[in-house]
This record gives structure tokens, sequence and C-alpha cells, in this order.
């Protein structure tokens, strides 16, 4: 399936429709005529060589009939006009004639003309979400659909319900990305096993589950048929938002199902008419209307199941609309940093013991402190069995890096198998290529396995897995914030305003050292990566002891500013830049500096205390062992402080004055340059 070539149809047909007829209109116009193709191409062809103006009256009728046979797409909104381009000459549908074989991968290319012709929504609400904006609950959906790729299906499916199925003594295949392994499990008949995506989308991971257990039902000696209708009658189950992808998810499966003769339904469903907001995420009570669908919801929101696998969206709490935030703090507090954890933690809730589930996330929640009470869930309830941990930017249609993993429900088994896959660059096609390699090769060395029981002893239980024990035992120390003050700094509100660098004012007016009664004061503000000395540029307006700043609002009268560390200002301190483009990089300031929260700073007692940690942050070790708590970007105050210190060392002189020599060639480096207020002569000269 060309992906790229779905891509350019989908946006191309877009554009097309919708010059003269609605989205509504030229959206459900157009997911016809492709799930159309998929179950009659031939249909398509003869449409196309009828009169024009008979055209719409055929389509029409086709429609109709393959409503009986697929439901879904066909039947939601059956009044809608054909879309004149859709059937015109050169059109849509003739454009979709030579695409060739690139539908051919059936529900898993109506997943992806889905998101690819709602793209431009999606784009248009990206750009609000980063100016700040809350998103309607009518529009979350559109937001957080992303298409989850085949392979990662298939990796989420084998390693769930295949290893499943296997220790129950099965035998349905392994599967290519299967890493393996499985617990015994009490053998159950087939038509007990239970199998759910929360958050289905069209339903690409329903559809490879139904390949799994059509296997299983034949290798029990039942016909094709009978496969398929117990597959969609007792095993397969799916919950979406969106009224619409749940109509493809339908459609998908009934053409499948139908493939074998069946003519079943398929047990998924929508909020449409019940909740914009949360759906799967919604409790029982909640479900205030009582009619047919919101019972049949209500059921499979409460009974649990074996296998949970889903993409689920991702949405941070400050993107969330009120009737969002408000469920996300009453039913999920510990877990409220993001949507995503949310289904997490609901998942482990609704699964039997003994149960697997399958994600794919943002890998945030790995390492960052916001979501250490979802760490310590998933250690101790349900470990990690396998994880892909992606690189940076292979998932082009996500703005945060991701993982994909599987865990199973049990306390017996807490060590898994993690691949590394975050120096690796390419796209996910590539990212595949590495995941087969690490399965196929003995010795790959960015494979690894790792204890959840490692990880709760670190501070806050970072999920860090490549270490190894030697490391991870450093964290035994007294961890740095209990034995020194690790503050963030202040928060200006508008830096444009109440900042520059220090040769833009007056030298007259800046306070370069003792002086406190002057308009400037000298501010660290982080900065490059750059050790022992330097990043003195700016000056903020502290005048009046910050008057200005204290009291700066925005036009309804609340606070923009956080002025926040007020009492370690003007403190000698070892500070690091907050976001950081590669290693750790900590830097001396003296007494005469404030500090924004750019420059985050640790303020030991006494000038030996001072230069012995500065050299311990700059050293190799702490370079590691900051990786273990937080490998991303940014590098928080309570990273920091959760650091191990060493114990005492008789070496303490010494290392104090190589720091001191640093410092001093440092320095010696930073005021060679006109950057520098201290610069006299550039050293060529």
């Amino acid at each position: 399936m060309d992906t790229a070539q779905l891509k350019r149809f989908a946006v191309s047909a877009r554009n097309e429709l919708m010059a003269d007829s609605d989205e509504k209109t030229a959206y459900y116009g157009f997911m016809r005529l492709c799930a159309a193709y998929m179950a009659e191409p031939d249909f398509i062809s003869a449409l196309m060589d009828a009169p024009g103006e008979l055209r719409s009256a055929l389509f029409t009728e086709k429609c109709r009939q393959l409503g009986g046979i697929s439901g879904g797409i066909f039947t939601l909104y059956p009044e809608l006009p054909v879309p004149p381009q859709l059937i015109a000459d050169g059109g849509t549908a003739a454009k979709l004639l030579m695409l060739g074989d690139a539908l051919s991968d059936g529900g898993y290319a109506l997943g992806q003309l889905h998101q690819y012709f709602n793209e431009p929504i999606r784009n248009e609400i990206a750009a609000g979400l980063k100016n700040s904006k809350r998103l309607s609950a009518d529009r979350i959906a559109a937001a957080t659909q992303i298409f989850t790729p085949r392979w990662i299906v298939r990796y989420m499916v084998q390693n769930t319900l295949t290893v499943y199925l296997r220790g129950m003594g099965y035998d349905t295949g392994a599967g290519e990305l299967s890493f393996g392994g499985g617990a015994e499990a009490e053998k159950r008949a087939p038509e007990e096993i239970r199998f759910i995506d929360p958050c289905m989308g069209s339903g690409n991971v329903l559809l490879y589950a139904f390949d799994v257990f059509m296997e299983l039902y034949r290798k029990c000696g039942y016909t094709d048929k009978e496969a398929a209708d117990k597959t969609l009658g007792c095993n397969l189950f799916g919950l979406e938002l969106d009224e619409r992808a749940r109509a493809l998810a339908e459609t998908a499966l009934r053409m499948k199902a139908a493939a074998y003769g069946s003519s079943a339904r398929p047990m998924v469903y929508d909020f449409a008419g019940i909740s914009q907001a949360a759906g799967s995420l919604m409790s029982c009570d909640d479900l205030t209307e009582r009619n047919d669908k919101s019972a049949i919801i209500g059921q499979l929101l409460t009974q649990d199941y074996d296998i949970i696998v889903t993409n689920p969206p991702y949405l941070g709490k400050s993107a969330m609309n009120r009737e969002l935030s408000e469920l996300m703090d009453r039913d999920y507090r510990d877990y409220s940093a993001d949507l995503f954890s949310a289904f997490m933690a609901r998942s482990i809730k609704n699964l039997r013991k003994g149960g697997y589930i399958g994600f794919l996330t943002p890998a945030t929640w790995l390492f960052l402190q916001s979501y250490e009470k979802l760490r310590r869930l998933i250690c101790t309830e349900c470990p990690v069995q396998t994880l892909i941990h992606f690189e940076y930017s292979a998932f082009g249609d996500a703005t945060v890096p991701l993982c994909s993993f599987t865990a199973r429900k049990d306390h017996s088994s807490d060590t898994g198998i993690f691949l590394r896959l975050t120096d690796f660059r390419g796209d996910m096609e590539q990212q595949r290529k590495m995941v087969l390699s690490a399965l196929s090769e003995k010795d790959c060395r960015y494979r690894f396995t790792a204890s959840a029981a490692d990880f709760l002893r670190i501070p806050t239980s970072p999920v860090a897995y490549w270490p190894g024990k030697a490391v991870l035992r450093a964290f035994e120390g007294v961890p740095l914030g209990s034995l020194i003050p690790v503050r963030e700094g202040l928060i200006t509100g508008d830096n444009d305003r109440f900042l520059r660098r220090w040769f833009e004012v007056e030298k007259n007016n800046t306070a370069f050292s003792g002086s406190r009664k002057k308009k400037w004061y000298l501010l660290n503000k982080g900065g490059s990566y750059r050790k022992w000395y330097g990043n003195r540029e700016f000056v903020v307006n502290w005048e009046n002891d910050g008057a200005e700043i204290n009291d700066f609002r925005d036009e309804k009268g609340k606070l923009r500013s956080r002025p926040q560390g007020l009492a370690y200002n003007f403190r000698p301190s070892v500070s690091w830049s907050q976001i950081t483009s590669g290693e750790l990089s900590v830097r001396y300031f003296d007494e005469n500096f404030m500090f924004n929260v750019a420059g985050t700073s640790a303020f030991p007692d006494d000038e030996e205390a001072l230069l012995f940690l500065l050299g311990l942050l700059n050293s190799k070790p702490v370079r590691e062992l900051s990786r273990v708590l937080n490998p991303t970007l940014n590098m928080n105050p309570g990273d920091i402080a959760r650091l191990p210190m060493p114990g005492k060392t008789g070496q303490s002189r010494e290392i104090n004055a190589l720091v001191r020599e640093n410092i001093a060639l440092c320095r010696q480096d930073w005021d060679s340059f006109e950057t520098s207020w201290d610069f006299r002569r550039h050293p060529l000269l």
C-alpha cells in the first residue's frame, strides 16, 4: 500500500469536492466511493461508463445495497446528496480508478484516507493548540485521530493476543514481530476471550485481531463462516468518540466477515448523542440516556477484558475543555497529565488478571515527573513485557516522541525486553527494520532487559531500562535536593518587555556589581551548552524591587508574571539550562545575579560545597545518571534534585582546585569576545 499515493489522492479529492459541496457532503461522498470500490471495484468502472445524468442515481442505489451488507459508512446520513465532482468526467471516481492496487489493503486503506481527508482540520486545530486554545468537545476527535502504522498494530497484537493464546496452549503462530515469551494461562474456550480497542478509530487494530481469532477458530475445527460469526459475535469489541470513524470500522469489519460468508455485525459503538468529550473514559453514572445504545456502552465500559490494545488520544491538561478537565480531576486525578495516561490507567483497571495491554503512546510517561504515579501503577500491577522506544521524529504524524509497549497484569513476571531506537534516524519503515534486526540478532546492542522492580528503586521510578544494575545502584545515595536547595527562578510573563542584552541598556543604570539601586540587574537566563563559566548576556528590569514585573497583569487582571525563587537572588549558585540541545552543562554564577526559570540553579551554603557540586554535576557519571532521570531535552529542577550525592571523599580539596582552574580557563575564553562586559582585546590581536 503506497501511503504517499493515498495521501495525495485524499488531499486532491478534498480540494476538488469542497469546490461545490459542504464538508459533510464531501466527506461522506468520498468515503462511500472508496468503500464501494473496495467492495465492488467493477461497479465504479461501470459507473463511469454510464451516461452522466444517470450516475448519481446509480451510485445512490449501490450505496443503499451496500448498506444492507456492510452498514456503517453507507448507512450514516443516507440523505446526503452525491457531490457533483465525485462522479463527473475526470473527477474523483475517475482518479480513483487510476490508483490501481493502492486500495488493495481494504479497511486499513479506509482509515488512512479518513485521516488524510480530514488533515486540514487537524492542522487548523493544532495551530490553535500552539496558541494555548482549549479544545471544544466537538473537536477532540478530529484533533487526536492519528492512524496507527500497520506494523505497529501487528507488533501490539502479536505480543498481547497471540502470546496470551500461546500461553493457553493454542497454536496460532508467533508472527514476525513477536518478542517471544508468554506465561502459562488456564485454557478457556475461544468464545470466552474478550478483546477490546477502546479508542478504535477506523478499526485497524480490530481488523488484525480478527485475523488472529479466525486462525484460532480454524485450529479448533470451525468453518470459516462459523469462525467469522463467533469472532464478531463473541470476541471483538470497539468504542470510538467519532461516529464517522466508528462507521468506517463497522464497514471494514463487515466486509472482512462477508468474505467468509458471514453477515454478523461487529460490536463497535460510538458516543454520538452521549458524549463528545470523554468517550471510553466515562463512568456508567455519566450515561444519563437510558436507551439501548447507552445501555450497551455501559456494559462494555464495566466488563473486564483479556486483551486491550489501542492508540489512545494524546491531549495535555492545558488543552482540555472544562467538561473533560472536570472528569479527569474527578476520576483520574493521579493520571490527569494527558488523556493517554488516563486511558492507560482505565485499561489496567478493566483488565483481567493475566491479561495483556498494548499501547502506542507518547514516550513522555517513561520519564517525566508528572507521570510518576502512572509508572508506579504499571510497575506494580501491569509490568511492561516489551517496549519499542522510537527515534524522536520517526512518526511524522505526531508532534511528540513515541513508544509502543505491551504489559501483563500479573506480579509474577516483571522483567521485560526493551528496544532503544532513539539514536537511529529514519521514518517508521526504518524503525520497523531496526525492530526486525533486533529480534533476529542474538547480541543486539540496542536490545535490553530490565525489571520493574529496578525502576521502583529510582526516585520517581523512571523507566530507565538501558543503564544496567551497576548504574542504578548509584541511586541508593542521598538525593541532592535533600541537602542543597534547587530552585526555579523568575517568570516575567513577557521577556521581550522586561529583558535586554547587557549592551542594549545604559551602563550607568545597570547593577554589574554591588549596587541594588539601579533599573537593570544581571540575569542568569540559561543559554546554550557551556560548562564552568559564561552565558552572561542578559539583564532584567528589577527597578524598585521588581515593582512592574510583580504587578504585571493581563486585561482581565490575572497576574501574568510568576515572581518565584526571589529569596535566592544575588546568591552564589551553580546553574544549568532547563532546555538543552545536548548534554547537561553546569556553570558558576556569583552573588551579583538574579535567575529566571530557564536558568534553574542550586545554592550550596559555602564556596567549598559550591565548587564540589559544580565539579560533580559536570562529571561523566552525573551525565549518565541525568539521562536515567530524564533523557528528554528538558532538565527540570526535580531531575537535578533527584541525583544521588556521593559520600565524603578525601579528594575534595584536589577536586575543588581543578574546578577553580576550569572556571578560570572558561572565564578567560568568555572574556575573549565582545559579548562579555569584561572584554578587553581579542586574544589573536
